[in-house]
């Protein structure tokens, strides 16, 4: 893809595609974290004298959790038959096949699965519904054999 060409433009152009996004729940749940302490920073300043640290730290969570709103809002990856569409919080990009280099998987409480293709790391978790079928598609799309980490 060359550099410039909208990403958007070409979603609409592509036939089959499969998209996975972080559970639309976890988006509600920092949205309403975020509009919560949004309503508590309010309070505390029309009280009037509120310490500054505890207006600081309320306007830090606002903060917090606005950003995950937007991460858990906007991240996606979109994988049709020649590549996949990564959407990150500020910009997409889109990759061949071809290009990952690797896919790692960071088994925890949280399963994080880093993928290398071009140059750059792109992470998802086990917070994205259908995940394992995300890593599937990579691994086997991209000709990558299974290795111990």
């Amino acid at each position: 893809m060359e550099e410039g060409v909208p990403v958007r433009a070409e979603l609409i152009s592509l036939g089959s595609m499969e998209v996975f996004r972080p559970r639309r729940v976890l988006a509600v749940a920092v949205g309403v974290c975020a509009a919560l302490w949004l309503l508590a920073l309010g309070y505390l300043l029309s009280l009037g004298g509120a310490p500054w640290p505890t207006l600081l730290f309320a306007a830090l969570f606002v903060a917090f959790f606005t950003v995950a709103l937007a991460y858990y809002g906007r991240s996606a990856f979109f994988v049709d038959s020649r590549g996949f569409i990564y959407r990150g919080m500020w910009r997409s990009a889109r990759f061949g096949f071809e290009e990952v280099r690797r896919v790692s998987v960071l088994p925890g409480p949280v399963t994080v699965y880093s993928v290398r293709a071009r140059g750059r790391i792109l992470h998802f978790t086990n917070l994205f519904r259908g995940h394992r079928r995300l890593m599937e598609l990579l691994v086997q799309r991209s000709g990558l054999a299974p290795s111990a980490a």
